[in-house]
C-alpha cells in the first residue's frame, strides 16, 4: 500500500549546492532496529512530495529505546502514575503495551548518497531556536507509525527538572489510523519564574493529529554539510556511478 501526496513548497531558499533547482533531494528515515526507508523527494522547485510506504514495525520488535507510547510523547513521572525505569518505559500495565508505534525526529534529506540536510516542520519558526525550546507558544511536527487503529487520550502532571516546583502539563487526544500520522505537539501554554518573573518555561502541551495539507505548518530546511562537503560526495558519487 502507497500513499502519495503533494505538499507545499519548503519556506526557505537556499543557493549553491542546495538550490532547490539542482534536484536530486530524497527524504530519509530509520526505523529504529531497522533500515533506511524513503519517504519522498523535494523537487526542483522546492515542493515536497511524500511517498509514505507501509513497513512491518512489529517485524523490527519491540526492545528498543522509544518504542513505548506513552513514553515518545513524554508522558512519565507522571503524578499519581507509578514508577518508570530509566529507558522511560513503565513499571506498570497500561492500554498501550503492545503497541507497536515510532515517532520521528525531523525528516531527513540526502544528495548524492550522504544527509546534507533536514527538515522541521513547525507553526512558528523562531521554535527552531534551541534557546526558546518549550518557551515559544505554537505547534510542532512529527511523522509517527503505528501498527493499529487507535484512541489515545491521557493526560500526565509532571514536575519540572529546573527546581521551580512548577508543574507541567502533557496531554493527549489522538485518534490514530493504522499506519502513518502526522501528529502536532502543541505547546498551548507558558508561564513565568524567577524572582522577579524573568524566566519562561512550558505549562501545558496538547497532542493531536494534524494535516500534511495544513497551511499552519511550515517546512523549513536546516543544512548540515557546507557546498563543499557536498560537492566531494558529488564527486564520489559521480565515480561510483560511471
Amino acid at each position: 500500500m502507497q500513499t502519495k501526496i503533494s505538499f507545499p513548497k519548503i519556506e526557505n531558499q537556499f543557493e549553491g549546492e542546495l538550490d532547490y533547482a539542482n534536484g536530486g533531494f530524497e527524504l530519509v528515515q530509520w526505523p529504529k532496529n531497522g533500515d533506511e526507508i524513503t519517504l519522498g523527494s523535494i523537487d526542483k522547485t522546492g515542493a515536497i512530495h511524500f511517498s509514505l510506504l507501509d513497513y512491518d514495525i512489529k517485524e523490527l520488535g519491540n526492545n528498543h529505546m522509544g518504542s513505548n507510547l506513552e513514553s515518545q510523547f513524554n508522558m512519565m513521572n507522571c503524578k499519581g502514575k507509578g514508577e518508570y525505569d530509566m529507558m522511560g518505559n513503565p513499571l506498570f500495565k497500561t492500554p498501550y503495551d503492545d503497541v507497536y508505534s515510532q515517532l520521528y525526529p525531523p525528516i531527513y534529506v540526502k544528495k548524492y548518497g550522504i544527509t546534507v540536510a533536514y527538515i522541521s516542520p513547525v507553526s512558528e519558526e523562531r521554535m527552531l531556536d534551541k534557546k526558546n525550546w518549550d518557551k515559544i507558544v505554537g505547534s510542532k511536527y512529527y511523522l509517527m507509525y503505528i501498527d493499529r487503529d487507535l484512541e489515545y487520550k491521557d493526560t500526565c502532571i509532571r514536575e519540572s527538572p529546573n527546581g521551580t516546583g512548577l508543574e507541567v502539563e502533557r496531554s493527549a487526544d489522538i485518534q490514530f489510523q493504522k499506519g502513518w500520522n502526522f501528529i502536532k505537539a502543541n505547546l498551548v501554554s507558558i508561564q513565568n519564574y524567577g524572582e522577579n518573573n524573568e524566566h519562561i518555561m512550558a505549562k501545558k502541551f496538547l497532542f493531536t493529529t494534524a494535516s500534511l495539507k495544513s497551511k499552519d505548518v511550515k517546512w523549513i530546511l536546516q543544512r548540515t554539510k557546507t557546498d563543499e562537503e557536498i560537492q566531494a560526495a558529488k564527486k564520489e558519487f559521480e565515480l561510483r556511478n560511471q
